[in-house]
């Protein structure tokens, strides 16, 4: 029988939050993707991108989403809170059921971990291997020249300190190595899973796509980074990666200051952690989208891939064809529709104007208002998943057109 290995992520996931990163939902994906290699007993959340209760909220909801409401999500420990808590008890029990199987992944900070350590001292001999995302062994610079400070080891300096130097079986993606293999180019990322007959492709860059928008804004860059996701990978193809065994001093207080894991020789050191480099950006990409796109959604009400199913969504890839010419106000709009043959006269405008608030809730339309008062307008303009959603639409039409075209035939030769 295969090995499956045992899984807690322990993770300060935000994607529901504009802005926020969006590496830790897609390494949560992953895993759920690799459900033949992965067993996920449960998901802890703590802090870093955000608030321990914001990362709970963020995690139950996108669970709920994709129809993956039976794996548990537990609060944790929130920053000046007692570190003993609902996950940190979650991760002892865990470690108590199965010794020297369970698999811990941290891609936050680490006080859940440091919580269960205070309530077994003996946890680290019970975990059977220990993956992180964090830490730096020199500046790290993003995006050309833009140094980034360390994140989820810094921010819990005592917790960080306390696992890195006592735990065992330790391995650290650190954000020097994830770097290199990390970066997502948008472009790449929305074609790849918008063009997937898989509906949770549509559902995956449409759940982490705005985070371009952030980095655009923010860098001026057309690409994002899925740390979290590279020390998933490492769980269940640590050959994609070159171990390297290192002697580190880790104390509190470079823990504190840049997350800086001070690489040492063997006398100086108080700990040998695992700090591995991806062998090929290609490869662990390919592992990244072939396991998004093997996740089985488990919801059927909702039409994630905009595959043009139903006759009365006609309307939605006139209207994105309109917009992809240009940027255009309501009414023009329907003007422009009705001028170029896509709707009839007798369409009612309640109902189109029904679908323009719909497709922009569903993120393939956006709007802005010009003016004020009776003479405010909006200005719809079609987005990235718009035009990738068109693309989509003309291959299901092309399909359609070919079966009707046989319905037709069959009629004709029956009448």
């Amino acid at each position: 029988m295969k090995n499956i290995k045992k899984v807690i992520c322990d993770c300060d996931n935000t994607a529901s939050f504009p802005g926020r990163p969006m590496d830790d939902a897609l390494a949560i994906l992953y895993l759920l993707g690799c459900s033949e290699d992965i067993e996920l007993l449960g998901i802890t959340c703590n802090y870093g991108n955000g608030t321990s209760a914001e990362s709970f909220r963020s995690n139950k909801e996108m669970l709920s989403e994709i129809g993956f409401d039976h794996i548990p999500v537990f609060r944790g420990y929130e920053h000046g809170e007692d570190p003993v808590c609902e996950s940190s008890r979650f991760i002892s029990e865990m470690a108590d059921k199965y010794p020297g199987e369970l698999v811990y992944l941290g891609i936050g900070s680490l006080g859940n971990l440091y919580g269960a350590y205070l309530i077994d001292n003996g946890i680290f001999d019970k975990i059977g291997q220990i993956v992180l995302m964090g830490g730096i062994t020199e500046p790290l610079i993003i995006h050309g020249n833009t140094p980034l400070d360390e994140l989820n080891f810094s921010v819990n300096a005592k917790a960080a300190a306390t696992v890195l130097s006592m735990g065992r079986n330790i391995t650290i993606i650190t954000g020097n190595n994830c770097l290199p293999v990390s970066d997502l180019p948008k472009d790449e990322f929305l074609d790849m899973l918008c063009s997937s007959e898989n509906p949770a492709g549509m559902y995956i860059a449409k759940k982490c796509g705005y985070r371009f928008k952030t980095k655009e804004v923010v860098y001026g860059a057309a690409s994002s980074y899925c740390w979290d996701a590279v020390a998933a990978a490492y769980i269940n193809y640590p050959q994609k990666f070159f171990d390297q065994l290192t002697p580190c001093y880790i104390n509190e207080k470079e823990i504190a200051g840049s997350g800086f894991l001070h690489p040492c020789g063997e006398s100086e050191a108080n700990n040998i952690i695992n700090i591995p480099v991806a062998r090929s950006r290609v490869e662990l990409q390919e592992l990244f989208y072939s396991s998004w796109l093997s996740l089985d959604i488990n919801t059927n009400d909702v039409n994630f891939s905009c595959k043009g199913l139903y006759l009365d969504k006609l309307i939605q890839p006139c209207i994105l064809i309109e917009l992809s010419k240009a940027p255009c106000y309501g009414f023009l709009l329907l003007q422009k529709l009705k001028e170029d043959g896509y709707i009839e006269d007798n369409l009612d405008p309640a109902g189109f104007y029904r679908n323009l608030r719909k497709m922009e809730k569903e993120g393939y339309l956006t709007s802005e208002t010009e003016g004020t008062g009776p003479k405010a307008r909006k200005t719809f303009t079609i987005t990235d998943f718009g035009k990738r959603a068109l693309v989509n639409w003309e291959k299901s039409l092309r399909k359609y057109g070919r079966h009707v075209r046989h319905i037709v035939d069959g009629i004709s030769e029956v009448k």
